[in-house]
């Protein structure tokens, strides 16, 4: 004989001949295998709620188009973190999945926009409107929706006055770091001071990038393959650098580098030159990828150019990177062409 006990989303079964009590997923009949009460059982029926009403969206609604975005070679493609920080964006609309789409105009993403800043802040906000606005574009593809009510949203800006977390590093900042840090952080230092590359690439980057004097890899995000003549100066330090079986730079301890193990290290050599005096405090790894990019535009290259340098598929984001660039030698070239001595 078994005594049946109702919970919101959950069947509870109790078995006399046992003496145990099974739990079930009320919609989908699936038994929760998990402990009741722990956070494990909480996930197990999240899990299960979001698979069942993915199979059940409706078609023209905002969860159907998600089910169908999520199939598509545009999604499946992603990077893994990128797909992974992709998912946590859908994630956020999980209550608006019945939503039709014929009701979500730009309004409406705006809102959503808005909602996000309150709980997330500035860039996870924008990041949510670049999301939608590329899911709603395969929507158009797929014939799902006539327009994109995401495209061309306003960015949320920053507050004026505010710090830019990776601002680009004074060129005085950038070689008292290489002259301080020791050989196995001063080798990919120097690629990302000279080049922009990207902390990540850096760390997985494999011995044969660097060969014949040219450097050649493919990003991690977006898989842009760049290749690029090594500088001489970098060069220098790039033959000095600790080899190893695989990975163009090793670690202290003899293996690639680990996240943690370049923020621990980076972290303790920049806190030694910060209490020196010698660099302003707060400089990041990734300043110098905006370093790189505002000295190309401060040096009047196109963000195509510099795009294609800091190997990135399109010039979307590039502006980001050279915002704070002093334009006054750019301008003053530019200006000296237009007024100059011309031919007759």
């Amino acid at each position: 004989m078994t005594v049946r006990m109702k919970i919101a989303g959950v069947q509870q079964i109790y078995s006399k001949k046992v003496d145990k009590t099974y739990f079930y997923h009320r919609s989908t009949g699936t038994r929760i295998k998990a402990e009741y009460g722990t956070a494990a059982f909480a996930v197990e029926v999240e899990r299960l709620d979001r698979a069942h009403k993915a199979k059940t969206a409706v078609k023209g609604t905002l969860g159907h188009l998600i089910k169908q975005y999520r199939a598509t070679p545009e999604f499946l493609n992603l990077k893994p973190v990128t797909k992974g920080d992709y998912e946590r964006v859908l994630r956020e609309f999980e209550k608006a999945e019945d939503m039709p789409l014929s009701q979500i105009d730009r309004p409406t993403v705006v809102a959503w926009r808005n909602r996000a800043f309150a709980k997330h802040k500035r860039r996870f906000a924008n990041y949510v409107v670049q999301v939608l606005s590329r899911m709603f574009g395969v929507g158009i593809d797929l014939g799902l929706m006539e327009t994109n009510p995401a495209a061309r949203i306003n960015k949320v800006r920053k507050p004026t006055g505010e710090r830019h977390r990776n601002r680009p590093w004074t060129l005085a900042a950038r070689e008292a770091m290489l002259e301080a840090a020791p050989i196995q952080l001063k080798a990919p230092l120097a690629l990302m001071r000279y080049l922009g590359v990207r902390l990540g690439d850096v760390r997985n980057m494999k011995n044969d990038a660097y060969r014949d004097g040219m450097i050649s890899f493919r990003t991690g995000k977006g898989d842009v393959e760049v290749t690029v003549p090594c500088p001489a100066p970098l060069a220098e330090i790039l033959d000095q650098r600790l080899p190893h079986a695989t990975h163009l730079f090793r670690s202290t301890d003899g293996g690639p580098w680990t996240d943690g193990g370049w923020n621990a290290s980076f972290r303790k050599l920049r806190a030694k030159l910060e209490e020196a005096g010698t660099v302003k405090p707060g400089l990041t790894a990734h300043g110098l990828r905006h370093s790189v990019a505002t000295d190309l535009r401060e040096l009047g290259k196109t963000d195509r150019e510099i795009a294609d340098v800091l190997g990135q598929r399109t010039t979307y984001a590039t502006p980001t990177y050279h915002r704070t660039a002093d334009m006054k030698r750019s301008n003053a070239r530019v200006l000296a062409d237009l007024h100059g001595p011309r031919e007759k």
